[in-house]
């Protein structure tokens, strides 16, 4: 009796990876997914943050140096995490931040396509404030993508 099973289907080599990456635990975690995925498969990695103008008080989101101040933040921190990627041995990085009101809403309309991402990864959840809901956002994109999703946790070490 032949217990092997038959798949029709391969393992996908992904060419176009993206992350999308804030400043918390689970966001590094997602990163350095991310990074190994994309050395796997000899992929081209893109790094995106999203600035989600709903995330600022009323007053910030209507004061222009506010948000050019944040916008600095987000791209000191994109320069850091594209380094970093590179220092593990990529070679093809690029960043991307993007800006609305929700970040699965930016990376799955605007950036999946602009990039023509074939790998979407994220982490499980955020740091309150900024990005803070990105767990309902990892929920829209593993419901929402038409591409491969990866939803990346660590566990706790309670």
């Amino acid at each position: 009796m032949n217990d092997l099973l038959k798949f029709v289907f391969e393992p996908r080599q992904f060419k176009s990876i993206l992350v999308g990456v804030d400043e918390s635990e689970q966001g590094h975690v997602a990163l350095a997914n991310a990074i190994h995925q994309a050395q796997e498969d000899g992929a081209e990695l893109t790094i995106a943050t999203i600035l989600e103008i709903g995330d600022l008080s009323t007053i910030d989101a209507l004061n222009l140096p506010v948000i050019r101040d944040k916008q600095a933040e987000l791209e000191s921190n994109l320069a850091r995490y594209r380094k970093y990627a590179l220092s593990k041995g990529l070679t093809d990085v690029t960043v991307k931040l993007g800006t609305g009101g929700s970040a699965g809403e930016v990376l799955l309309q605007e950036i999946v396509p602009a990039v023509k991402a074939d790998l979407i990864i994220v982490g499980a959840h955020s740091h309150e404030g900024f990005w803070g809901k990105l767990g309902s956002q990892a929920v829209y994109i593993a419901r929402n993508a038409t591409i491969s999703s990866m939803i990346a946790r660590q566990a706790s070490e309670d």
